[in-house]
């Protein structure tokens, strides 16, 4: 149990970390926001080389009433300073928790986890740097260039991680990435009110242990 007290110890520090940041730099609500969300889903991907599977879903079990506490009181002001209405703080730590509950797998896991935290991010803010054209979306627009990067992100996320998981040929894990990409991209094109941040994980862990299970890459789990 020290080590699951001192991730939630570490966690709650990157928290403190990135508002008093924000507090000196002043950067856009959705910039701290989406530079929390990165890091809080990089540091969950890692999860599984220092905590079991049940302590990560215990971990972000009690995370969604923390979180919910915080907006509730606005105690992290940067990271919940946002126009638009979304639920995806709250949707992320359940994620975690059901990803790890569902797919006790470190490939599935590491896979569904660092899709919505890093392609999700780097979708939000490169679309909203350089996204002039848009379409229309159940949130209001989205830019073409925050899907692009969405896509090629995971793209890259899915070859990286199944090659090091994996013994496959380069080309088979880049075609299935590529698949896996496309459809993830259109659930969070689709999504509205953070609730992307429920299904993109589970939806990616899932399909891509569909994959592997069916053989698609050359073997089963």
């Amino acid at each position: 149990m020290i080590e699951f007290a001192i991730v939630a110890i570490a966690y709650g520090l990157i928290f403190v970390a990135v508002e008093l940041l924000a507090a000196k730099l002043h950067p856009p609500g959705e910039e701290t926001r989406k530079l929390s969300h990165m890091l809080a889903g990089v540091g969950a991907a890692l999860l599984p080389f220092v905590l079991s599977f049940n302590q990560i879903a215990l971990l972000g079990a009690l995370f969604v009433p923390a979180v919910f506490i915080s907006m509730r009181s606005n105690l992290f002001k940067s990271v919940h300073k946002v126009k638009r209405v979304t639920y995806g703080e709250l949707y992320f730590p359940l994620a975690i928790s059901l990803c790890a509950l569902l797919f006790p797998d470190r490939l599935l896991f590491m896979y569904g986890v660092l899709v919505i935290g890093i392609s999700d991010a780097l979708a939000s803010l490169l679309g909203l740097r350089f996204g002039r054209k848009k379409y229309k979306s159940p949130d209001g627009y989205k830019s073409f260039v925050g899907s692009g990067a969405f896509f090629v992100s995971t793209v890259i996320i899915g070859t990286t991680l199944v090659l090091m998981h994996i013994n496959t040929p380069v080309w088979v894990a880049l075609m299935w990435s590529i698949v896996l990409a496309a459809i993830l991209t259109v659930i969070e094109a689709r999504s509205h009110k953070g609730i992307d941040n429920l299904l993109v994980p589970l939806a990616g862990s899932g399909l891509l242990g569909f994959f592997v299970t069916f053989g698609f890459f050359g073997i089963e789990l």
